[in-house]
């Protein structure tokens, strides 16, 4: 059975850093509406630190919901009996655990190790994080307002088991690479729900990692992704992230430039792509009865196609192919020759074709048809069909 449209955009989020003062995020009037612009309104932050005075209620009031990496502070950090100190700070700026949507384990401490109790972690040491996650997860489950929040696992390398309710991951494709391979890997026979908590491609300056793309292959990747991680069955994908965190305008800092937005609030490629998917895919209705999936043949082996249900009388097909589209070595896109598609399905009444490269109004409709053949290269396409 098809998905339906509103569940297909639920899965999508992205990654924000609000708490920061001194960059791009400081402007919350600027973080709502571009995130608006967008089209989403989930996104993955950190949990506010004690007596933080930042407007998330600003936040909640316009729709958005939060996932929120805890670590531990304060007492917690030699006291295990004070591990719910994270969800007092957030009770204080979230009344009653409004508006969020799951709370995750400290954020990579392959990277960032985390003190607990006493004990100190190391980049190769976890014991901190896993007594953390042990003495957290009843604590939430113990207080009301979090008794149906789920926790997530720790993304971390080499992967760990810890006290949970779903999986955490951060599948990041090294080299310009097509994004199918890291998300099959991450989310192919696991035994419970997966939440992508980080995911993306960086437009900054050539170092070992992460190896930057241009924005035109950047948004191209991105879109693919998203396909990916929902036809794969992530429970939720977080693009990381929403915006170019500080200036940098020669490029010499990587990580300056994993934004969807530029720092001066300028849309990259994969922001404009981004909203024009959403409103593709923007619902007509919630209800109703779906039609028969459509019939796809001649996708070439890298391509891939989901049905989606728009509405009780609209479906919709999404085609996307994942050949290399990057050459790591000369830092430039490699241009992809197109196949033809065809897709076909019960008479329908009107026909119309999406790009969301380029738009969000279709780039061709025909009338009446039980079929229709579509020329599929480097970056998606999305059929509706129309039936009553």
């Amino acid at each position: 059975m098809a998905l339906w449209t509103y569940d297909f955009l639920d899965r999508l989020g992205v990654v924000t850093h609000v708490r920061y003062s001194d960059g791009a995020y400081r402007d919350h009037a600027g973080t709502l509406e571009k995130l608006r612009y967008l089209g989403l309104d989930r996104i993955r932050d950190t949990a506010p630190k004690a007596g933080a005075k930042l407007p998330y209620k600003r936040y909640l009031d316009a729709g958005v919901r939060f996932c929120m990496s805890c670590s531990p502070s304060g007492a917690a950090v030699s006291d295990a009996s004070r591990v719910g100190e994270v969800l007092d700070r957030i009770l204080a700026a979230f009344p009653g655990a409004r508006g969020v949507d799951f709370l995750e384990g400290p954020n990579e401490p392959n990277n960032q190790p985390i003190a607990f109790a006493g004990v100190k972690d190391t980049k190769t040491s976890f014991e901190a994080v896993k007594s953390y996650m042990a003495a957290l997860h009843p604590e939430l489950r113990r207080r009301r307002e979090f008794d149906q929040i789920p926790l997530l696992g720790v993304a971390n390398y080499p992967r760990l088991q810890v006290a949970s309710d779903m999986e955490n991951e951060h599948p990041y494709p090294m080299k310009g690479t097509q994004p199918r391979s890291a998300m099959a890997k991450v989310l192919t026979g696991r035994k419970r729900p997966v939440v992508i908590t980080e995911f993306g491609y960086n437009t900054g300056p050539p170092s070992r990692f992460p190896t930057p793309v241009d924005e035109y292959t950047q948004a191209l990747l991105t879109l693919n992704g998203l396909f990916d991680a929902v036809s794969l069955g992530a429970r939720r994908t977080y693009v990381y992230e929403l915006l170019d965190e500080k200036p940098d305008p020669d490029f010499k800092t990587p990580n300056l430039h994993w934004g969807l937005f530029r720092y001066d609030g300028t849309p990259k490629i994969a922001a404009r792509a981004l909203h024009n998917l959403t409103r593709i895919l923007r619902p007509e209705a919630n209800a109703g009865p779906s039609g028969p999936d459509p019939k796809v043949t001649g996708l070439p082996p890298t391509a891939r196609s989901m049905a989606l249900q728009k509405g009780p009388g609209s479906s919709l097909v999404v085609l996307w192919n994942e050949p290399d589209i990057w050459d790591e070595a000369g830092l430039k896109p490699i241009r992809v020759a197109a196949s033809q598609v065809q897709v076909a399905f019960p008479k329908a009444r009107a026909l119309r074709l999406y790009d969301p490269m380029q738009d969000e109004r279709p780039v061709k409709e025909a009338g009446p048809s039980d079929s229709l053949k579509v020329q599929l290269g480097a970056f998606p396409q999305i059929v509706e069909i129309v039936r009553t």
